[in-house]
């Protein structure tokens, strides 16, 4: 764990040591002291195992043994909104080889087990259907260090499957989607946004398809070059506008995965319908004469 991280529960905290002299814990200057477990016979090894009550907010918290200190601090949130997941900064946790002390009171086996560290998952204002009911290995594979099953795509769309049958037939495929990689835009457990979206609409495409750095950027070869992508409210559409209401980010039967098939049916969603032909010649003049 780093020496800063948030939280929105109370926390375990597990440690090693070669001496069984026991260990203070202090939290906001509030001292506890706690006892270690002998792991074997034989064996200088010692394990202290305890769970932490925080305090909304920040926590100083200390551990000390014959003068060593450690020190760390965890907020304690209400909302799971605003913290990431701490265990994704791990890589798989599960295989490396830091699951030993775990395993003496953990099996690995049930949902319980997951709980203990991965709660944040369980809770926000959209979770997954699948970690909403706890079927956890239903993507995770139990005999392989609890690794995302893969491909990902095969997993995900054994569920979705409605979205399957729409791609097998579909003209056109978004790469990513093609290629499987669905949780480069979709968070698997939870999110904020109803799609479970890993961030906006618009961020998500950003992160491809737009380039400062390399001069490019979003319809820098159309004839719609300077339409706007973002920031102007639609009223028709009752929101700001984003990629998604021009193109779709799975599939589509035209081009450009547009989600209409021709340039005024697209472009009557936002504008009204008497004025879209004069845009539409207005842009592409406009266009044409650079």
């Amino acid at each position: 764990m780093g020496s800063e991280v948030k939280s929105v529960s109370n926390i375990h905290v597990i440690g090693m040591s070669s001496t069984g002299e026991d260990v203070q814990v202090s939290i906001n200057g509030k001292n506890f002291d706690k006892k270690l477990i002998k792991m074997e016979k034989g064996k200088s090894a010692y394990m202290l195992m305890t769970i932490l009550q925080l305090q909304l907010g920040e926590n100083d918290i200390k551990v000390i043994q014959n003068g060593d200190v450690k020190s760390f601090k965890v907020t304690k949130v209400d909302s799971p909104v605003s913290i990431a997941d701490w265990t994704e900064s791990l890589g798989n946790f599960h295989s490396s080889g830091k699951t030993e002390v775990c395993r003496n009171c953990h099996r690995f086996e049930n949902i319980s087990d997951c709980v203990n560290c991965h709660r944040d998952k369980f809770i926000g204002n959209w979770v997954h259907k699948p970690v909403k009911e706890g079927k956890c290995f239903e993507c995770h594979e139990q005999e392989r260090n609890f690794i995302p099953k893969e491909p990902f795509a095969e997993t995900c769309l054994k569920c979705h499957t409605k979205l399957n049958d729409a791609m097998e037939t579909a003209e056109y495929v978004h790469g990513p989607v093609a290629a499987g990689f669905c949780t480069i835009c979709h968070s698997p457990h939870k999110s904020t946004d109803k799609t479970h979206l890993r961030k906006s609409v618009n961020s998500i495409c950003t992160d491809c398809h737009v380039s400062d750095e390399q001069g490019f950027s979003f319809h820098s070869a159309s004839s719609i070059q300077f339409h706007p992508v973002e920031g102007v409210f639609i009223e028709k559409l009752n929101k700001n506008i984003e990629c998604s209401d021009c193109h779709n980010p799975h599939y589509s039967g035209q081009g450009m995965l547009l989600t209409s098939p021709d340039s005024e049916s697209l472009c009557v969603k936002c504008h009204d319908g008497q004025d879209t032909r004069e845009l539409l010649k207005v842009l592409s003049e406009k266009y044409s004469s650079n």
